[in-house]
């Protein structure tokens, strides 16, 4: 576990704090700057006006991701689960099998198999064209190579999952859910 935890918290490091695209990147694709104007809850959108994503607070952060349809900070990192044959067999041996004492409480069986269904519930939320709008819209031509590293890194998370989780179609039971809230949803917004 120590070992995929540090991969996974590596490659979210390496893509937000350490690549230079990141920043300019997350400010074009994002409404990000747009909802620091909006007076949402009780605190600003920042702890640092003049500071970068490490100053934003999580619902700011989650928020414009989550209006691009990207989703970003909750599936990042989870691309590097089961890179190797071993490393699927023991992460889909903890999904389905380990009893609580082997790990962690956070992780208790149920715990890694809640974690795994919501990753794949949010990734299943992602979509590709909506980002790829934002991004040919709004994104300098520059940056746009990293909108397409991140939905590659999307397109290996959903594997991932698929890989730890034995399932065969990402959406999961969920989907049953998606499509009556869409159902509902569509006629307000498709005017």
């Amino acid at each position: 576990m120590d070992r995929i935890s540090e991969a996974s918290c590596a490659a979210y490091r390496h893509t937000v704090r350490e690549d230079p695209r990141f920043v300019p990147y997350f400010r074009q694709a994002t409404p990000e700057l747009e909802l620091g104007l909006l007076n949402i809850g009780s605190r600003p959108a920042k702890r640092n006006p003049k500071g970068g994503v490490e100053s934003l607070r999580a619902i700011p952060w989650t928020f414009a991701w989550a209006q691009s349809r990207m989703h970003l900070s909750a599936w990042l990192g989870v691309e590097t689960l089961g890179k190797s044959e071993e490393d699927k067999r023991i992460l889909a041996e903890m999904y389905n099998e380990w009893p609580c004492e082997f790990i962690h409480s956070i992780f208790t069986q149920e715990g890694f198999h809640e974690i795994i269904s919501l990753i794949s519930m949010l990734v299943s939320k992602t979509d590709f064209s909506i980002t790829k709008n934002y991004d040919d819209r709004l994104v300098d031509p520059d940056l746009m190579s990293l909108g397409n590293e991140i939905r590659n890194k999307l397109v290996e998370t959903r594997q991932a999952v698929i890989d730890v989780s034995g399932t065969k179609d990402i959406s999961g039971p969920h989907i049953q859910l998606m499509r009556a809230s869409s159902t509902i949803r569509n006629p307000y917004v498709d005017r």
